[in-house]
């Protein structure tokens, strides 16, 4: 009876031991970070997109009347204290197109596909005013940032950038991202809202 006993004992404790494991074990996996994106470098929980941005990682932007659309499948955030805007790409879209927005509500998003010749000669420092295909741009705002990838496909240019916004006549637009590893050049056109739809998606599917 006292063997039976000692074994009843045994047993139990056994099982509450292995209990006891898994809730730890349970508590840790809750408490711990998500992994990051396949292909992303991690992301601090303080470098979260702001609610201003009108579009978000693993979303679909479509422009209404060319009906081209994008999906983002990976970003530049661009930060100072904290993200004041983002690079969006979009490398399954045929043309490599980019969506470029800012942390200013209702300023819309730019449309861009990136400049792969005749790009116009920029140094580390964008001027002031450029030429690409003999139009004329104005800088009209000049960014120094910190820099990081997420999602997948997001072009590496360093971990710093100064970025210069140009504007063309008419909503023609150009974007320098003059990074401290490689300098990069966009050109595309301005949207506003009535001018695109966005398609929510989860940046979940972005894993798959």
């Amino acid at each position: 009876m006292t063997l039976l006993l000692d074994a009843a004992v045994i047993v139990g404790g056994l099982a509450l031991g292995r209990w006891i494991v898994r809730r730890v074990r349970a508590r840790r996996a809750a408490a711990a970070p998500p992994p990051p994106l396949d292909g992303a470098d991690s992301q601090p929980a303080a470098h979260a997109p702001p609610a201003s941005f009108p579009c978000k990682l693993g979303d679909v932007v479509v422009r209404v009347a060319e009906r081209d659309e994008a999906w983002l499948a990976g970003a530049l955030m661009l930060a100072e204290e904290r993200p004041v805007a983002a690079l969006f790409v979009a490398p399954e879209a045929g043309g490599d197109r980019a969506i470029f927005v800012r942390d200013v509500p209702g300023a819309g998003m730019t449309w861009l596909t990136p400049i792969t010749e005749n790009a116009p000669a920029v140094t580390k420092e964008p001027p002031h005013a450029l030429e690409h295909e003999g139009v004329r741009y104005e800088r009209s705002r000049r960014l120094p940032v910190r820099v990081s990838r997420v999602g997948s496909g997001a072009p590496s240019i360093g971990d710093r950038a100064v970025v210069a916004e140009y504007v063309g006549p008419a909503a023609m637009r150009l974007l320098i991202v003059a990074g401290s590893e490689k300098t990069l050049a966009w050109k595309g056109v301005a949207l506003h809202e009535g001018d695109y739809d966005v398609l929510p998606g989860s940046p979940e599917t972005l894993t798959a």
